[in-house]
This record gives structure tokens, sequence and C-alpha cells, in this order.
């Protein structure tokens, strides 16, 4: 039985990390080959878009959101709404202060779903492009996003996250990585069909298909894409969107961050496990199993059993295999200790941010599969501290 449990457990963690995403380069380049070119399909005829910006207590940085949006490079029509709600630190009136700029004032704390429902009453364009506030865009963002809806299929268009790192001390390089390594199976999943999941940083949607939402939706931005592909659709991949945004000023709040992704992200999975049905949807089920259930739902719970049914076979049945595992693993584990010990004293010592950063990516989402399971998960997030 245990050897069993070791055999499933090492398996599920190869497929997960390393075997899905080579198959979906094979298949992508030997088996599918996509013809649309979305950049050179629009010349004159750009749909009218609207930015719209949901800012909870961002005073210290909506003036550069504000200015970074002004220059983004668009031929047609571009309004920019920004919805505060439930500000306490002058957002509203940062915003006010720009003619050019759309502000919806709530004084009660509506959430980031109420705040883009409202942005969405108010809004009069063809494609609504949502970013987050502490997000900086690169200028000609706009101009990669919009062409991929000359497409009819396409619903929304994801685009790139990127982590600002300043210097070597970051403790997040380990989350910089992780976004290049998520960047490339995204790339593989939009040639292959359709990416599972948007970032909130950074996603556009035509404005007719925005999907209602529960109420006590945690995570907004996979709950949408995730009910735009149950609806038949295709969500786009642009890597030359840029949203870019420094990392959380601490360990602490990155790990709350992550924690409430986790949670929100567990909810959406419990409430779409339907389309991991193969003779329905087999193209979604292939890539929502492999990308999202495993990793999110297994892989915490299967690691502890790794260790500890790869160490029993070493100390009890002598077996050379399970002895080396448990020794790299044991390893992994060590260097992952000393990341953690080197970020709280702040001491740079750039790799060991990885195996870090993948235990407390772990970590982070067994807590916060705990949280939704006993129902401790807040609907309202809380700001993260960004350096």
């Amino acid at each position: 039985m245990m050897e069993w449990l070791f055999w499933i457990a090492f398996l599920l963690l190869l497929y997960t990390y390393i075997l899905y995403p080579i198959i979906l380069l094979c298949i992508v380049r030997f088996f599918r080959k996509k013809t649309f070119k979305p950049n050179t399909i629009l010349s004159t005829n750009y749909p009218s878009v609207a930015l719209i910006i949901p800012a909870y207590n961002e005073a210290e940085c909506i003036r550069e959101k504000i200015e970074n949006s002004l220059n983004l490079i668009y031929p047609a029509q571009l309004s920019i709404i920004v919805v505060t709600d439930g500000s306490t630190d002058g957002t509203e009136t940062i915003v006010a202060s720009y003619n050019e700029v759309e502000l919806l004032h709530y004084p009660k704390r509506l959430g980031k779903i109420e705040a883009m429902k409202a942005a969405l009453n108010q809004a009069k364009a063809d494609v609504l492009v949502f970013t987050d506030a502490n997000s900086l865009l690169n200028t000609n963002c706009l101009l990669q996003l919009i062409p991929h809806f000359s497409n009819s299929s396409i619903a929304a268009v994801s685009g790139e996250k990127k982590i600002i790192l300043t210097n070597i001390e970051d403790a997040m390089l380990g989350e910089g990585v992780y976004w290049k390594y998520e960047s490339f199976i995204k790339k593989m999943e939009a040639r292959f069909n359709t990416v599972i999941g948007m970032p909130g940083e950074l996603f556009a949607i035509r404005s007719g298909l925005f999907p209602e939402l529960h109420e006590n939706t945690i995570t907004e931005d996979f709950a949408i894409a995730m009910q735009l592909i149950e609806n038949g659709y295709i969500i786009a991949y642009e890597p030359n969107a840029i949203a870019a945004e420094k990392p959380s000023a601490s360990i602490r709040d990155e790990f709350k961050r992550k924690k409430r992704i986790a949670a929100g992200s567990i909810q959406t999975l419990l409430r779409t496990l339907h389309l991991c049905n193969p003779f329905k949807y087999p193209a979604i089920a292939f890539q929502y199993i492999s990308h999202k259930v495993l990793r999110w739902l297994l892989i915490p719970l299967l690691l502890p059993i790794l260790f500890i049914t790869a160490f029993y076979f070493w100390q009890f049945a002598h077996l050379s295999f399970f002895k080396w595992i448990s020794i790299l693993q044991i390893i992994f584990y060590i260097l992952a200790f000393i990341g953690w010990i080197a970020e709280w004293k702040h001491v740079a010592l750039k790799w060991l941010y990885i195996p870090f950063y993948y235990c407390f990516m772990n970590i982070a989402m067994l807590a916060g599969m705990i949280n939704y399971i006993l129902g401790r998960q807040p609907i309202l997030w809380e700001k993260a501290i960004r350096k």
C-alpha cells in the first residue's frame, strides 16, 4: 500500500511539473499549427476600449498608475475609469484631480468584484481592460491585446505579469522564476486551445461577455476565466502586453496574498470540477486537470506523502532507490530552510529563493485550502504592502 502511495505521488509530481509542459510542447510543435496572427489583422478599425482600475487605499501608487495609463498608445477611443470603494487614504481625491479620468467613488467598501461591476455599468466601450492599481503597463500593451478580438471565438485576452526585482536581495526572486515557468505553459496552452486562467493584473474581455459571478467569489480573475471557458469561449494569451509590479514588501504579506489566492482557486476549482469530464470537455479537461486541479488540490498533499513513503522504504526496506529519493528531498528542504533564514536575515543567497519559494507556495496553498474548508477566508481582500 505504501509503495503504491509513493509511486502515485512521485508520478503525479513528475507529470504536473515536467511531463505536462513537455507534452504540450510536443503537441503544438508537431500536431497543431495556428495560423492566426492577431497583430497583423487590424489596421484602422480598432474597437473602443475602457481601461478599468479598481483601487482601494492606493494613494501611494495611484498617481503613477494614472500617468502610466494616460501614456498608453491606442489609436481609437480610450476611456480610463478608476473605481474607489471604501478608501480612507484620499485615493479618490488624487484621481479627481485628473480631468482625463472618470472617477467612480463609493464611500462604503464594496470589494473588488462589486467595484468591477460598477465600472461595467458605467463603461461604454467594445472591450474592457482590467488592471490593478499597483501594476504598470507597457505603453503598447493595448496594441498587443486588442487585435486578438478580431477572432470571434476569443472572449478574453490574458496579459503577462512580471515581477520587478530591484536588487539581489528580493525574496520574491522565486516568484519571478515561477512566472517565467507559468508564461511558458500559457504560451503552449494558447497555441493548443485556450489558457486556463488570467492574471488580475491585466486582462481584456469583450464588454458583453463579462460573466455573472457568485457574490462570495474570492478571486475574480480565475472565476471569470473558467466561466468564459465553460461557456465555450477561448482565452488568448499575449506575452507582449505586460503588467509589471513590485514584489510584496515582506514574506508575511506575500503569504497572506498567496493564501487568499489559494482559497479562491480552491473555491473556483470545486465549483467547476465538471469541466474535468474528458468525454464532454476533452481538451479542457486535459488542461484543467494537468495545470490547475493537480497543482492546487493534490500537490500540497502529495509532497509530505512522497517524503514519508520514500523515507519509510529507505529505513525499513533498505532500497537504494528510495534512499537517494529521500536524500534529494532532504537536501531540497534544507536549501529551502536556508533560503527562508536568508530572507529573514536579509542575506543575498539568490538561488536558494527558488526551493524556498516552491515550499512557501505549497504551504500557502495548504493554508488557503484549510481556510476555505473551515470558512475562515474573508471575501474582501487585504492590500499587500509592496516594495
